[in-house]
């Protein structure tokens, strides 16, 4: 497993364990952490909390989640998201099937985070924060979408903004 890098925004840490092809993702949420709303056009993720509790949006339904839930399977193009349900951090695996470049997409987004470019989930800081947001996207677009701002604003952000030099 490797060494867990930490997102001060979404107030979450990740470890990283690959698997041939696969990706299992060890994922500690804190208090007030979040995943936001997203989804992956290609990959499956099988979540299973393993320690406390989170509210798990899996298509239009939210509900609070542990251990003795089992496994949460979503879909490739399904919405999901997770947040914090407690005052405890809560800890989960994810298995990403397959991982594709899953790991570089939150190595990069937890270092954006602890850079400053974005103030909360969703909002980048100042246009340094939104050019290197519409990069980001830009970059991971086939991988993972995210749900807000809406993609229709996104692309247009990411053709304003995601230019090269």
């Amino acid at each position: 497993m490797s060494e867990p890098v930490r997102d001060p925004v979404h107030k979450v840490r990740y470890a990283f364990e690959p698997q041939g092809d696969d990706l299992v993702v060890h994922c500690w949420l804190e208090p007030g952490g979040v995943l936001p709303a997203h989804l992956h056009p290609r990959q499956t993720e099988r979540w299973s909390v393993v320690e406390g509790k989170v509210r798990f949006e899996l298509g239009a339904d939210t509900r609070v989640i542990g251990a003795e839930d089992g496994e949460m399977l979503v879909s490739p193009g399904t919405r999901h998201g997770l947040a914090s349900a407690g005052d405890r951090e809560a800890r989960l695996r994810c298995l990403v099937e397959p991982a594709l470049d899953l790991q570089a997409f939150l190595e990069e987004s937890a270092a954006g985070a602890r850079d400053g470019m974005f103030l909360r989930p969703g909002i980048p800081r100042g246009l340094r924060g939104a050019r290197w947001a519409a990069r980001f996207l830009k970059k991971h677009r086939g991988e993972t979408v995210f749900l807000s701002p809406p993609p229709v604003v996104q692309r247009v952000l990411i053709a304003l903004l995601a230019r090269d030099g």
